[in-house]
């Protein structure tokens, strides 16, 4: 079989990595594409399904003929365990608000039922995927007059008073107040807290907009976080350097700002061992490419990505159409799934108009599609509280006898192992796509995170963890230099006076960050990051003495 324009590119970054152009003309002669199309349908029958994944076997036996693939398992032996959460966070009463108001206006109900310009859909969309970030982009976006903003006439009454009165294109409120406008910010804010207070661990913050790379440079100004940024305006010969001083493990660097559509690729950030994608993209290889930037051929610790979603918005909804993508990725490589369901796709022509749908009480839309046989059956139209309430304390026995396990270790070192149920373990070693063999969290105390656990507050309704063996001996965390300087002895009750401050994030008492939480009892005290954690629950820890890290041009130069 001869082929023309035959192109491999080798690379390690992932399974979507390696650009493969070539002409399958002849192969399509010999195979009728139909079936395959037909079998991945939501509506196909049985019979269909087994037929369109018998001629995706055969069309893999051919095309693999051609192509030569290297992807980032082979690195595996030299690289530390990791563990990727996808943590659903509901949306604050102003989102909500603002959300509710925009899918019900009448210029959103006329392009999802008559035909209008692409370019209008695809401004909607991007609306409400930056209202999901922080409803400050929304605020931007009507003060600029920019397109997508139709559905949100007279929004501006929505809006605190106080939160508009600081100086231009600022956001300032009282004491950082304005991070619980938005769920995912808000746990995030926490995160960095806790990770800058309890352990030595830097971090990687990915936005696929430069006005969300904004909030973080702001929320970092504020808590006096040390942080670095690279987004389309630094030059490449700066690039580096920039990775560098991020890297150079002698610097108190904390945070890096990092913009998936100018440094999502090719970037080894290796000084820091936790990534935080904060919105999804449409194209998997995208988010896939982001992730892998911490993951990389010379870390030495444990390595923790976390996939922010608002739960049952449109951030949903692009996460399982690139979950849609991964599985038919699968066409064309050897990696058949045996489960006919999960080679479907997850979205129809029709399913697309349930962009502009609002599942306010579900805690994750993403497991309420999965009919998840793993935990509780959904029988009728209960409310999702009382679905998720049940599903806590009672399992089925439909789980197949598969060996779960704690690949890399991460749940004996948090010390919640010997709690787990069945289905808050994950089936094996599954692919990212098969969301139905990760770990489901219906509560953050079970999740194989200490820093999540105590980060979490009522905002993270739902995770689902996927743990990845490596075969690197991982250098655990330590106590941060910061918490060092905090604690001169081991006494508690000095420690607890300390830390009897003010909320630096917060307005009042009332703040959802957990003042007395639970999930911290399960931390063992053998946990790597050897800290007692339970004053992060009494209160927030005070800012920062180390100012921000600005690096001028004459350095980089």
């Amino acid at each position: 079989m001869q082929t023309k324009n035959f192109v491999v590119r080798n690379s390690f970054a992932g399974n979507c990595d390696a650009g493969i152009g070539f002409s399958l003309s002849r192969v399509s002669t010999c195979i009728n594409k139909t079936p395959i199309i037909c079998g991945r349908e939501p509506t196909a029958t049985a019979a269909e399904k087994k037929l369109g994944a018998a001629r995706s076997a055969e069309l893999s036996i051919k095309v693999n003929q051609f192509i030569l693939r290297r992807t980032n398992a082979l690195l595996s032996n030299h690289l530390p365990p990791k563990i990727i959460e996808v943590v659903c966070c509901k949306l604050s009463p102003l989102q909500s608000e603002l959300y509710k108001h925009f899918i019900q206006s009448k210029n959103v109900k006329r392009a999802i039922t008559e035909e209008v310009k692409q370019t209008t859909i695809l401004a909607y969309i991007t609306a409400l995927k930056k209202l999901c970030n922080h409803p400050k982009l929304i605020y931007d976006t009507i003060q600029s007059g920019s397109p997508g903003t139709s559905g949100f006439e007279d929004c501006i009454r929505f809006f605190p008073p106080e939160m508009l009165s600081g100086r231009p294109g600022s956001w300032t409120g009282e004491c950082g107040s304005w991070v619980e406008l938005s769920g995912k910010m808000h746990v995030l804010a926490r995160l960095l807290a806790h990770l800058r207070q309890m352990t030595n661990d830097r971090i990687v913050l990915v936005s696929n907009y430069t006005q969300t790379l904004d909030l973080f440079a702001q929320l970092c100004v504020e808590q006096r976080y040390p942080h670095l940024r690279l987004d389309g305006t630094i030059s490449i010969c700066k690039r580096q350097k920039l990775v560098n001083c991020f890297n150079d493990p002698s610097k108190d660097e904390f945070v890096f700002l990092l913009s998936s559509k100018a440094g999502g690729c090719g970037l080894n950030l290796i000084g820091g061992n936790r990534l935080v994608l904060f919105d999804p993209d449409w194209n998997p290889a995208n988010d896939k490419q982001a992730a892998a930037r911490v993951w990389r051929d010379g870390q030495k610790k444990r390595v923790y990505v976390y996939r922010f979603l608002s739960a049952g918005t449109i951030e949903e909804k692009v996460y399982q159409r690139q979950m849609s993508k991964e599985g038919l990725q699968k066409v064309i490589q050897q990696e058949q799934t045996d489960s006919l369901v999960a080679q479907g796709n997850l979205l129809s022509t029709e399913d697309l108009r349930d962009l502009f749908t609002f599942h306010e009480n579900n805690k994750s839309e993403i497991h309420e599609k999965m009919q998840c046989t793993r935990c509780l059956t959904y029988a009728g139209p209960q409310s999702s509280n009382e679905k998720y309430a049940a599903a806590g304390s009672t399992l089925i026995n439909y789980e197949s006898d598969d060996e779960t396990s704690d690949i890399g270790g991460f749940a004996g070192i948090t010390g919640c192992l010997e709690k787990l149920k069945r289905s808050e373990k994950q089936i094996g070693s599954p692919l990212e796509e098969d969301l139905g063999s990760w770990g489901h969290h219906f509560s953050p105390t079970s999740v194989p995170d200490a820093i999540l656990q105590a980060s979490a507050g009522d905002e993270v309704t739902f995770v689902f963890t996927n743990q990845v063996n490596g075969k690197l001996l991982p250098i655990e965390s330590s106590k941060s230099k910061h918490q060092q300087k905090k604690e001169p002895n081991s006494n508690e009750s000095l420690l607890k006076s300390k830390l009897n401050v003010k909320p630096s994030l917060h307005t009042s008492a009332s703040s959802s960050f957990p003042k007395s939480s639970p999930m911290m009892e399960n931390i063992s005290p053998n946990i790597a990051i050897k800290t007692n954690c339970s004053f992060v629950n009494k209160s927030l820890p005070q800012k920062r003495s180390c100012p921000p890290v600005n690096i001028s041009d004459d350095d980089l130069e």
